[in-house]
């Protein structure tokens, strides 16, 4: 029996695009999508009680509506008083996060956690992102396209209906508190993974950045092959650390 490929999307019937053998719907008003949208919006904003269940019993339009329920609204949709107060005081909360988070909140394609980190680590503020300061944060082409397309469109829709600061708590809590840069090329031998090293020069009070600029301090190439970085780094005039464990006992 021949398998019939569905030319609509269930959920909305909007005409199914196939691209890759992959079957794809691009209506940006697809509930499915704007639910799924949302429970990894509340998922990485930390809004406890906005689950798949509770997002479908909301059956909200858009993501900005759940800044704008009201007790009593969001006690009849959920049908319990209490839950509903537990949840506006996770929302209220939410409102604090920081830009890093808030980024890799919105489902941008390749724009998660990591690539929200690092270009929250070079601006303090959304508005100082742009071409130069992705390339900066060591963001690859194809994220940078997704991020600043999304700002370009997207983001003017939705910016005046968000809560967020949009800043950095990085560069503004700690601007004044770094003690050096610190650009880490090639494997380790000193940390498991260069996550492991990364978080512990950062606890220090360090930078830690992918590309090497005349901003940097430090190189660490615990390798020593001779990559483009070290190379740059000696040009720079930048000083080269061979094992990052003894460099921060030291």
């Amino acid at each position: 029996m021949k398998i019939q490929i569905p030319t609509e999307c269930p959920c909305c019937q909007y005409p199914l695009e196939i691209v890759n053998e992959q079957l794809f719907c691009r209506n940006t008003a697809c509930t499915a999508q704007l639910n799924k949208k949302l429970e990894h919006f509340a998922k990485v904003l930390g809004i406890k009680g906005l689950g798949q269940k509770s997002i479908e019993k909301l059956n909200l339009a858009d993501l900005t509506e759940i800044f704008y329920l009201d007790q009593e609204d969001l006690s009849n949709r959920l049908g319990s008083e209490k839950i509903a107060e537990k949840l506006l005081n996770e929302i209220e909360k939410s409102k604090q996060a920081s830009l890093e988070v808030v980024l890799a909140s919105f489902s941008i394609p390749l724009i998660g956690n990591t690539a929200s980190k690092k270009i929250a680590s070079v601006v303090k503020s959304i508005d100082e992102i742009n071409t130069e300061t992705c390339k900066l944060a060591g963001l690859g082409e194809k994220a940078s396209q997704n991020l600043l397309v999304w700002l370009a469109t997207e983001f003017k829709e939705l910016r005046e209906f968000l809560p967020f600061s949009f800043n950095s708590c990085t560069n503004s809590s700690n601007a004044n508190e770094v003690k050096a840069v610190v650009c880490i090329t090639g494997k380790l031998k000193s940390f498991k993974t260069k996550s492991e090293a990364q978080q512990k020069l950062e606890s220090l009070g360090y930078k830690v950045v992918d590309n090497i600029t005349k901003t940097t301090n430090y190189l660490v190439d615990e390798e020593g092959k001779g990559s483009t970085k070290r190379k740059k780094a000696e040009e720079l005039g930048i000083q080269i650390i061979n094992n990052l464990l003894t460099f921060i006992e030291s």
